[in-house]
């Protein structure tokens, strides 16, 4: 568990376009639209009781040692990208395309992402560390064992996403913040201070990662029967071709928090994270519009990808306009409100961030749909973003400040929105590919 910083580049997928459903596939019928629907309302319900865990926090530290928590947490974030590995996907495939599961080649695979959290645990010390932070490198390392274990639980709701059951992942979301919003509490109070705020996420991460594995295993069958299908599917030379766009995707969105601590500090990372963390719950309807992306185009992607993109992305980004506009007026009341007076400074910040909104409520639609059809053209772009995400960030956060950040993120999310939705292959094109002749 972290900021939870967007993540738009993840997204549960059900339908994945040129596979024929297999002899022993789950029989049943599947509902992708009511899974959209839960975990939607669970990232609202969660996305507010997070910003209210937070505010708190932001009232309780001072300036200093909330900054401290964001970046770590931040830090905690970016380093998780390389524990993807591709493999929350490809088990979303394998739980999509078989009944029964190969007890042995699922654990595998969890494993490997644990030995990945391992190592990047180690990386967030030395990251932590070279922010100026060295003193203090025990609260990196704290937060490490969350980045160890928070794998475990994210690859057994991968599987489930696979078989659209939304019910579990969407309680998840909800009943981890509210225990970490008391156990947080409960640490404040005991003035344990920033310290007792990383140990909460802990805790938290912890008991999820060890509650998550025997919640999933009453939904799906896994069998000691090997499979040799599946153990190929889910080895790295399978799946690290999938985590590509991902943790491209990832650092983009976060790299700007990192930057930003290199060049302002942590006090500058504190009011950037709450000035943040308003753009994100804005982006909550658009984040829940995109998990049903890929299965609303339906099995006929290439046909379908453009037109159910661009209706998606005009819907998610029609719901988040009016938010965006009431939280860029009212961000001063907001900020002070939520996070103490110290804050409303991000006010300025906010209002680029929330013109960020609208494309970026519409690449959140657009992302899933654009990954499975133009994967290597979708990579090449992330790069391209996140390039020019550090470049802008250099250029104007030392001018600028804050702002700064949020207007390269303005800057690069336009950009991206309008190259991904070029990537999206045409009807006509695609027309034209059929009625060309035959060599």
């Amino acid at each position: 568990m972290d900021l939870e910083i967007s993540g738009r580049w993840h997204h549960p997928v059900h339908v994945f376009p040129g596979r024929e459903r297999r002899a022993n596939a789950p029989e049943g019928p599947v509902h992708p639209g009511r899974m959209s629907a839960e975990i939607g309302i669970a990232r609202a319900v969660s996305g507010v009781v997070a910003t209210a865990w937070l505010g708190i926090a932001a009232h309780q530290l001072s300036v200093y040692q909330f900054g401290q928590v964001t970046l770590v947490l931040s830090l905690g974030s970016l380093v998780s990208i390389g524990t993807d590995l591709g493999i929350p996907l490809a088990l979303s495939k394998v739980a999509c395309d078989h009944h029964d599961l190969d007890h042995g080649a699922v654990w595998r695979a969890v494993a490997t992402r644990v030995i990945a959290g391992v190592i990047a645990g180690i990386v967030l010390i030395a990251l932590w560390a070279n922010t100026g932070q060295a003193e203090r490198w025990w609260m990196a390392g704290l937060y490490s064992i969350s980045v160890t274990v928070t794998p475990v639980g994210g690859s057994f709701l991968a599987l489930l996403r696979g078989r659209a059951i939304g019910i579990v992942e969407a309680a998840y979301n909800v009943a981890s913040k509210l225990a970490l919003l008391g156990v947080g509490v409960a640490t404040l109070a005991a003035g344990w201070r920033p310290s007792g705020v990383i140990a909460a996420f802990v805790l938290v991460d912890v008991v999820s990662a060890l509650a998550l594995p025997v919640v999933c295993a009453k939904r799906v069958s896994l069998t000691p029967t090997p499979d040799p299908l599946q153990r190929a599917e889910l080895r790295l030379r399978a799946t690290l071709p999938l985590a590509a766009a991902g943790i491209l995707g990832s650092a983009y969105e976060r790299i700007d928090i990192w930057l930003l601590a290199l060049l302002k500090g942590s006090t500058s990372v504190a009011v950037y994270v709450a000035a943040y963390k308003l753009y994100d719950t804005v982006l909550l309807p658009a984040t829940a519009i995109a998990s049903s992306a890929v299965a609303a185009a339906g099995p006929d992607l290439a046909t379908h990808a453009r037109p159910v993109a661009r209706r998606l992305a005009i819907r998610a980004t029609v719901i988040a306009a009016p938010i965006a506009l009431v939280v860029a007026v009212i961000s001063p009341l907001l900020l002070r409100a939520a996070f103490g007076g110290h804050y409303g400074t991000a006010s300025s910040a906010v209002v680029i961030l929330m013109v960020a909104s609208l494309p970026g409520a519409a690449l959140a639609a657009i992302t899933p749909i654009a990954l499975l059809c133009q994967r290597q053209l979708i990579v090449k772009w992330t790069v391209a973003g996140l390039v020019g995400n550090v470049i802008a960030n250099i250029a104007l956060v030392p001018a600028i400040g804050i702002r700064g950040a949020a207007v390269a993120f303005l800057i690069t999310d336009t950009v991206l929105v309008a190259a991904f939705y070029a990537a999206l292959p045409s009807v006509t094109a695609l027309q034209r590919g059929e009625e060309a002749p035959k060599q």
